[in-house]
């Protein structure tokens, strides 16, 4: 985390959106601990932590709610543009940093957003996690199937990042079409050099959009606390299909996620 940015940026908002008072903010090692008026959290981002989630102020940091792309997919879904989802297609291969420090932190990750986009809840899971570095697997949500292609790519190099929703009527993709490489707002052309740029945030300019979406994420449960039992709940969740891709990996079969 960009100390020097993040932390007074999320104290100033938390005072200017009048969400919290006395704000304090502490960077750990996968965690942002905040104190304030309304009690102490722990924000976790390294979700292979949330087995200590059994405290009350343990939060999960779903950081990934609040990208544009995937609020947008969601809504092709619920506006109808697309009906009857059948399936979803899903890479992540990233290079690792302090958010994709895991292979249980990148289908977290994905486990949650494809129950945030479609409604239906992950219940069993087949995947081969006996590398740390590279899965496939095949999850089952309600009537869904969802294939991810989950891994780590050379430090450096451009992440590719693709979320396709398959439906009886359409499909959906998060990216330009016949692509899968990340996209950004500008682009600077310096002949062979191309040099871009992605703030998106007018108030959080300078941070990475996803220490950006870690802030809006912490903003909403400080002014929304009473969701925080149903964050902890989602976190004991993604562990458990963690647990379940662990044992699907030993077995070679599906296998069922329970808390």
């Amino acid at each position: 985390m960009d100390e020097k940015l993040f932390v007074p940026y999320l104290k100033e908002l938390a005072d200017k959106y009048s969400l919290a008072q006395d704000v304090e903010v502490e960077l750990t090692d996968g965690e942002v601990i905040v104190s304030c008026d309304k009690g102490s959290f722990r924000f976790v981002y390294d979700l292979a932590k949330i087995k200590e989630a059994e405290a009350d102020q343990v939060v999960p940091l779903l950081h990934w709610r609040n990208k544009r792309r995937y609020v947008e997919l969601k809504n092709i879904l619920k506006t109808g543009m697309i009906e009857d989802a059948r399936g979803i297609r899903i890479h992540h291969i990233v290079p690792k940093d302090i958010f994709n420090s895991s292979l249980q932190n990148i289908l977290a990750y994905e486990t949650d957003l494809v129950e945030m986009i479609t409604g239906e809840k992950v219940d069993r899971i087949f995947a081969d996690f006996s590398s740390d570095v590279y899965t496939n697997c095949i999850v089952s949500a309600g009537r869904l199937r969802v294939s991810m292609e989950l891994g780590f790519s050379p430090e450096g190099s451009e992440p590719v990042l693709l979320h396709e929703i398959v439906a009886r009527t359409g499909i959906a993709s998060d990216v330009v079409v016949d692509t899968q490489m990340q996209q950004y707002p500008i682009y600077l052309l310096r002949g062979k050099e191309t040099e871009h740029y992605n703030e998106i945030d007018n108030e959080l300019y300078g941070l990475d959009n996803t220490q950006a979406d870690c802030i809006r994420f912490i903003l909403g449960v400080l002014g929304e606390p009473e969701k925080i039992p149903e964050l902890q709940k989602q976190g004991k969740h993604l562990a458990a299909v963690y647990r379940a891709a662990e044992k699907a990996t030993k077995v070679l079969e599906y296998v069922e996620a329970e808390c």
